[in-house]
């Protein structure tokens, strides 16, 4: 019995097809728009879904943002191996027909009837990019009918060139790869105007099956793929037989495939939420921005080491500005997305002790005014320091370096907490609540606490002469055409005066120097405070020098004790930035002209020492404020009218003994009264 074909009738299948070309010729025509098509206007230009790239401040890539990883480039930037391959195997008549090429899906039904399958499709390179653009991949006549029309109205609008690089940006290529130049670079690690003969037809075989010839699924597969391609190029005459022949015995040499790491993840959160705020998720996601950010990628790696698997989190600014130089929101991104930088509202202890002091000196207290550390019960408050002893009579300064509960409690009471609440907020600190009105909020004991980011933002005024600088992490972002949507400058306002603020950074200093900070020295003027919780639950140490603010945090999501001091997370801080400023030459603080420093004092009786005296600090004052020797008037014939403390440091004069308690001048020198 004779087997009956169930392709019958092939010149009646020919005629019809001829029928449905005439008919969609004619639907084009008359401008067809029941079909659910774009209308004719919004094919002006073929957009791509572009990837936004994040540059950090040294213009390196540190990752991108996207839904698609494209990289749009022109024809002119592709090597023409590329294209030549593609049209050689997916639209020999490219340049011939007009969208949909009758000839070609008549040669495509004769090769599937003699071979009983599918084994070869009609769609032109123009269908597919309509395809790829505009519609789905559904599987139906009406969609085949869609294509064809919409291939239609782009082959009457746009020139073969511009529909072939059309097409090279928008195929897909495996591997999250769209476009030429984004797969040139997953697989060859190379631009695409770069790419040999043998990597080009390699590439042009992926579209047919991404992940079935894909080197990094099965490279014998790919070099198969890769044969079959480069014959079509030979036959197509853009190679020669042996130029065919000589690819095709090349290895297959890849850029080895790699786990996507995002470099910052926690930072790029939070600049993809800023740019989400302002332009939306489409622009961001799919509109080829460039996004120009303060981040220092050698900063970021760092302070991402050094927390290591400990649970907190870091940030380091520059306080001169506010931007932000490295973010990290916690250990381990892929197990908890949560940025601990912006919000963890925590207790921070001692280190919100600065405002205070502050307050104090802003009022005209000095570092010398001097406080008894003893038992105190203030309406039934009594704060015990983390050692549980007491100092005695203490000058301001020594009861800041070493970080002295009773003594912050007594000055708070003095010159108001409200006051230090008002300066706290005036730095940036935003989650100060009326309930805060009290004393414990002096020792950091707050209604809900503070986040990172704001904690060590605050500190900007003290490094930068009294100026508060908002952090920011975005410079200036363009558009896919290169037009600037945005470029952003500092935002800045002075709140204390210079000579405050340097008085404070001094007591800082002191922390560093022989307080409780003493594991943060890095060699170079630093200042910073120490802050630890009840229970150890939240260590912190916020630093700084001139051109670097650093703030860290150790504490538990579950609020579980962790067990360390703030001196200990001091020294993670002192390993952190001796590491990043390693590269930079030591800079000194900025001293205010009418600030002199390096005054001896008593520091238990906050003067000038006479006789005996256990402990002598050097201090700085307001010129005119600093405290006068007792027998100074008889010295005065023999004292130099020069500033009397001529090794104190100047602007920009370098410390050849940085982090170091500046000697008493030669000339204060009388051994016999004990100076």
């Amino acid at each position: 019995m004779k087997r009956t074909s169930k392709f019958r009738r092939p010149g009646l299948r020919r005629a019809s097809f001829l029928s449905v070309a005439l008919f969609l010729v004619c639907l084009v025509a008359s401008g067809c728009t029941s079909l659910g098509l774009p209308s004719p206007e919004n094919l002006n230009d073929l957009h791509f879904v572009e990837a936004t790239q994040v540059l950090d401040v040294n213009g390196q890539l540190i990752s991108k943002l996207f839904e698609e990883n494209r990289i749009v480039v022109p024809i002119s930037r592709v090597n023409p191996y590329i294209y030549q391959a593609i049209i050689a195997n997916e639209d020999t008549r490219f340049y011939q027909h007009f969208g949909i090429d009758p000839i070609g899906i008549l040669r495509a039904i004769v090769v599937n009837l003699r071979r009983g399958e599918v084994a070869e499709g009609g769609s032109t390179i123009t269908q597919q990019l309509a395809r790829n653009m505009f519609l789905n991949q559904e599987q139906t006549l009406l969609r085949k009918i869609r294509e064809a029309i919409l291939a239609l109205m782009i082959e009457r609008r746009f020139s073969k060139q511009e529909i072939l690089q059309a097409y090279l940006n928008q195929v897909y290529f495996g591997e999250g790869a769209y476009g030429v130049e984004a797969a040139s670079q997953m697989y060859f690690g190379k631009h695409a105007a770069d790419l040999s003969l043998a990597e080009s037809a390699l590439l042009a075989g992926l579209p047919r099956g991404p992940n079935i010839y894909s080197p990094y699924v099965d490279v014998n597969a790919a070099k198969k793929r890769r044969g079959v391609v480069l014959t079509g190029m030979a036959a197509a005459g853009f190679i020669s037989d042996e130029e065919a022949k000589t690819a095709n015995r090349e290895e297959v040499i890849t850029a080895g495939k790699k786990k996507r790491t995002v470099q910052a993840s926690y930072f790029l959160d939070y600049v993809a939420n800023e740019l989400v705020g302002r332009y939306g998720a489409n622009q961001v996601y799919k509109g080829g921005l460039k996004v120009y950010t303060t981040l220092d990628i050698k900063a970021q790696q760092i302070a991402e080491t050094v927390l290591g698997d400990q649970q907190g989190a870091v940030l380091i600014l520059d306080p001169r500005n506010g931007h932000i130089r490295a973010m990290v929101g916690g250990r381990n991104y892929q197990e908890s997305q949560i940025n601990r930088v912006l919000s963890e509202i925590r207790q921070p202890g001692s280190a919100f002790k600065p405002f205070v002091y502050a307050t104090a000196l802003n009022q005209g207290l000095k570092q010398n005014t001097l406080f008894v550390d003893e038992p105190i019960n203030i309406s039934g408050y009594q704060p015990k320091n983390y050692d549980k002893k007491n100092q005695g009579p203490v000058t301001m300064k020594k009861a800041l370096r070493l970080s002295l509960n009773t003594v912050a409690v007594k000055l708070a009471n003095q010159v108001g907490i409200k006051p230090s609440i008002d300066l706290a907020k005036q730095l940036g600190i935003s989650t100060l609540t009326s309930q805060d009105d009290n004393l414990s909020t002096a020792l950091g004991g707050l209604t809900e606490g503070v986040s990172l980011l704001e904690l060590t933002a605050s500190y900007s005024a003290f490094a930068n002469g009294g100026v508060y600088s908002k952090p920011i992490g975005i410079l200036k972002v363009t558009a896919e055409n290169g037009q600037i949507l945005e470029q952003n400058q500092p935002s800045q306002v002075a709140v204390l005066k210079p000579e405050v603020a340097y008085l404070l950074t001094d007591m800082l200093q002191s922390v560093i120097q022989s307080g409780t900070g003493k594991a943060a020295a890095i060699g170079r003027p630093a200042a910073g405070k120490t802050g630890t919780t009840d229970e150890t639950v939240t260590a912190w140490f916020i630093g700084y020098t001139p051109d670097w603010l650093a703030g860290i945090y150790i504490g538990n999501d579950k609020r579980t004790p962790v067990g360390l001091t703030g001196g200990e997370v001091a020294g993670m801080w002192g390993s952190m930035m001796g590491q990043v400023t390693a590269a930079s030459a030591p800079v000194e603080f900025v001293k205010p002209t009418n600030v002199v420093s390096g005054i001896p004092i008593c520091a238990e009786t906050g003067k000038i020492p006479f006789g005996r005296c256990k402990e002598i600090e050097y201090d700085a004052f307001i010129k005119g404020t600093e405290p006068k020797s007792i027998i100074e008037p008889f010295l005065a014939p023999f004292l130099s009218p020069k500033d009397p403390n001529p090794e104190a440091a100047t602007p920009n004069e370098k410390n050849t003994t940085p982090n170091q308690p500046a000697k008493p001048p030669t000339k204060w020198k009388f051994p016999w009264f004990g100076l």
